[in-house]
């Protein structure tokens, strides 16, 4: 009688990675920094360590496709929403209310972001994947800030700078609602980034944001 193949190896190598890594995501969602550990991971995946240690040679490694995953996703799903818009406040509008989103704006992804942040300090692959992506981010809000800009009759402006400036209102109501939902409500919140947009376009920041000679 032929030898039974098993049953993961029927499973296709991107697969079995990506269920690994939803895994992990559960785990540090859950545990927190206790979730880094390739038993309990193993355990939420129904799989041997060994399984883990075959597609994936070090912990740090998952969790770094990890971190990739949902934060590569983050980019390209805003990316996605706020093209749909038909001009570029518009555009800016539909990415600020995703943002604010039941698949971005949840406390309970808290966990996972605070063991992403502390090991990219350390490890030079997080921080390569944390570039990478934020640059992905930014560059969506560069893109229509640039156009909501340049339909304003704007001067030539620091556009990164202003993405960048957008962006930290949105992760820190982020991570003031996460801590306690009762400061304010996602509406609120929207509302908070809408008025920085149209301060934007009325011109509030041209003079501190402005190129220098230009």
């Amino acid at each position: 009688m032929a030898a039974r193949t098993p049953k993961f190896s029927r499973i296709p190598p991107e697969m079995r990675r990506e269920e690994l890594v939803d895994a992990t995501l559960r785990c540090l969602a859950q545990h927190g920094h206790a979730g880094v550990s390739v038993r309990k991971i193993a355990a939420a995946a129904g799989v041997s360590i060994g399984l883990i240690n075959h597609y994936y040679p070090s912990a740090d490694q998952l969790i770094c496709h990890a971190y990739e995953r949902l934060s590569g996703g983050i980019a390209a799903h805003l990316l996605a929403v706020s093209a749909g818009g038909t001009d570029p406040r518009e555009c800016l509008s539909l990415f600020i209310r995703e943002s604010f989103g039941p698949g971005i704006f949840d406390p309970s992804t808290l966990g996972v972001w605070v063991v992403f942040w502390s090991m990219v300090r350390h490890s030079p692959d997080m921080q390569a994947v944390q570039q990478r992506t934020y640059a992905q981010y930014r560059q969506v809000l560069e893109r229509h800030l640039g156009a909501l800009a340049g339909e304003a009759g704007l001067p030539p402006l620091k556009i990164q700078a202003a993405a960048t400036a957008l962006n930290a209102l949105l992760d820190g109501l982020w991570l003031t609602w996460c801590l306690n939902p009762a400061d304010f409500s996602v509406e609120e919140g929207i509302a908070m980034c809408e008025g920085w947009v149209d301060a934007f376009a009325a011109g509030a920041f041209a003079g501190r944001l402005n190129i220098p000679g230009r």
